[in-house]
């Protein structure tokens, strides 16, 4: 059965991006899709952009990508002092600073949204997507769900959140096959977050986060994928990256062991 293995916000995390990719390959995908933000916050974007770009760089733009081209333009100074404390700007400018000329060219032109079979995509909101609005709950959810339910297609993907979740117009309607499968029937409009590869904002739950869209079904699977976190994490810190990005990869056990 056709599959779509439905990547989003690596950020930069290359042992989390690569360990995915192990699991993506052994779940018998015949497609990949980005949801964006392949930059920000971790070490290796050079790195990552370049492998998605070998996979195909079926992607659209994330609020990272598209404010990372910002500062290479010079449109936002590097020498910014909240570098070496905010982890979002440093991100930013760390990919600006290693991105070879060719691939933040090529990042710089993603579109805003797209279509995979039965379902649209886009970072954030399916409404405006160039302004990543968040599909966090039922009231941010509502305007994309009303342009679904017009819509060709009534599922979208999306990603901005870190967190994986699903919004429908009648949840009592989703057809749960287990904790982590759902079957979306026919004419239901629905937004699909899918959490993030690089950096889930899930505290409970570390591991990196993917979803499977079996397309005849109209199944999403959410999946998760351990990978050195750790790693990650001294990554971040060798880079020069401020330990807040650090920090969000792992417990607070882990983070003592690593940084204290």
């Amino acid at each position: 059965m056709e599959s779509i293995a439905l990547i989003t916000d690596i950020h930069a995390n290359l042992p989390a991006f690569k360990n995915v990719l192990r699991d993506v390959q052994a779940s018998g995908a015949t497609e990949i899709v980005f949801l964006g933000d392949i930059v920000g916050y971790g070490a290796s974007p050079a790195e990552c952009v370049r492998l998605v770009r070998g996979l195909g760089g079926r992607c659209v733009m994330g609020n990272h990508d598209h404010y990372m081209a910002k500062y290479r333009d010079g449109r936002y100074g590097r020498d910014d002092p909240r570098r070496k404390k905010d982890g979002y700007l440093a991100g930013l400018i760390h990919a600006a600073d290693t991105l070879p000329e060719e691939d933040a060219d090529w990042l710089a032109k993603l579109p805003y949204g797209g279509i995979i079979k039965g379902a649209y995509v886009a970072h954030g909101s399916l409404d405006d997507p160039e302004i990543f609005n968040y599909i966090e709950d039922a009231e941010s959810a509502a305007d994309t769900l009303a342009l679904l339910a017009d819509a060709e297609f009534k599922i979208g993907f999306f990603g901005h959140t870190h967190q994986p979740g699903i919004f429908s117009e009648d949840d009592a309607k989703l057809e749960w096959i287990n904790d982590t499968t759902v079957r979306i029937p026919e004419g239901l409009a629905c937004a699909v977050t899918v959490g993030s590869c690089g950096q889930p904002r899930t505290p409970d739950d570390l591991r990196a986060c993917w979803a499977l869209w079996k397309p005849a079904g109209r199944v999403v699977e959410f999946k998760r994928t351990e990978y050195s976190r750790p790693q990650a994490a001294q990554d971040i810190e060798k880079a020069g990256l401020p330990l807040e990005s650090a920090a969000r990869l792992l417990n607070d056990a882990e983070y003592a062991a690593e940084f204290s």
